[in-house]
This record gives structure tokens, C-alpha cells and sequence, in this order.
């Protein structure tokens, strides 16, 4: 039997999104076999931002899913409206604050400036140098603790985002985390 070019193109009409999709479910497979494990979510972001945002009342600027020792943890950026930034921990897993950090703006403003003993050039040869790759934006930020620290976001070589942060006292790698989701963004 020999079909007519018009059935030839319906029947390649018809093996062709089966073909894209299947083509496209096997990318999708390997990325999601190379991706970071994305933990178990049992608190989404429609509790974390009331809780975060009645200790810190403002505008949520970004939310982003890390996780942290295996736990997922909503990182809640607010411009607060005591006139400060805010960068605030909600457990996915609780729903509990779990960390509440204030940002600067700059380097060079006061609250930061003086706490500092690393300059913000050498804090990015340290991220670069465990995680190397593009630095997207660099927030400043005093822990809970008092500890001031430069958090860089990094767009790594292999395409994957990571916040890492640098003590901005001793220099050293304090913690790095793959960034799993990442709504509204801040500017640079």
C-alpha cells in the first residue's frame, strides 16, 4: 500500500509531538537526575510569609527554597516598614522562623561598614573559588549573631544558582546553598 503525500504528512503530523515529547521528558529526566534534592516541603510559603511577616511587617521583595542540613527553609527577603531590610528563615518543615538577618543596602552603610574586616573583593575570590561562576547580585547582611556577612548569589558554570556567604570578618566560607526556587527578584 502506498500512501499519498497528504497521509505521509498527517502521519508525521502525528508522530511528531510524540517524538518532542518524548525527547523532552528525557532532558527533563537527566536535569532532574543532576539537580540538587529538593526536600520534602511540608510548610509552603502561604504560612511562612504571615508568620515572617508579623515579626517584620513590610513588603516581600523574594522568596527563595534552599535547603539547609537537608531541611527545606523559605528565605523571605521584606522591606520592612521600620525603614530596614530584612532577610528572614522560615522552616518548611515548621513553619517556625528559624533565622531573621538584617540587609544593608551597601557596604558602606552604617551597621555594616564598621563591623567589617574583609573587603568585598576578596570575600568574592572566596565564593568564586569554591563556586566559580557569575556573581548575580551581593547582598550585606548582619546575622543574628551580629556576625556581618557578604551573601553572593552566583549563577555557577553548570548553570545552577547557589547563595553562598562569607564572613566578613574572618573571610571564611560560612555556608553555600543551591537555590531550588526562587520568586520575585531583587535588583542588582
Amino acid at each position: 500500500m502506498t500512501l499519498s503525500r497528504t497521509s505521509r504528512l498527517r502521519a508525521l503530523r502525528g508522530a511528531l509531538p510524540v517524538a518532542v515529547a518524548t525527547s523532552v521528558l528525557t532532558l527533563w529526566s537527566a536535569a532532574a537526575a543532576a539537580a540538587p534534592k529538593i526536600p520534602k516541603v511540608s510548610v509552603g510559603i502561604e504560612k511562612c510569609i504571615p508568620t515572617v511577616l508579623a515579626k517584620h511587617p513590610g513588603t516581600v521583595l523574594q522568596v527563595v527554597l534552599k535547603p539547609e542540613d537537608g531541611k527545606p527553609v523559605w528565605e523571605i527577603e521584606v522591606d520592612g516598614k521600620d525603614g530596614k531590610l530584612w532577610d528572614v528563615e522560615c522552616s518548611g518543615a515548621t513553619g517556625k522562623i528559624v533565622e531573621s538577618e538584617q540587609r544593608f543596602k551597601s557596604a558602606d552603610e552604617p551597621g555594616f561598614k564598621e563591623k567589617v574586616k574583609v573587603s568585598e573583593t576578596d570575600a568574592t575570590k572566596t565564593a568564586l573559588a569554591k563556586h566559580p561562576g557569575k556573581v548575580e547580585r551581593v547582598e550585606y547582611e548582619v546575622e543574628s549573631d551580629g556576625t556581618p556577612v557578604y551573601e553572593f548569589d552566583i549563577e555557577q558554570d553548570n548553570g545552577d544558582d547557589v547563595r553562598v556567604e562569607v564572613d566578613a570578618v574572618t573571610g571564611k566560607l560560612r555556608e553555600a546553598h543551591p537555590e531550588l526556587l526562587e520568586i520575585g527578584r531583587l535588583p542588582k
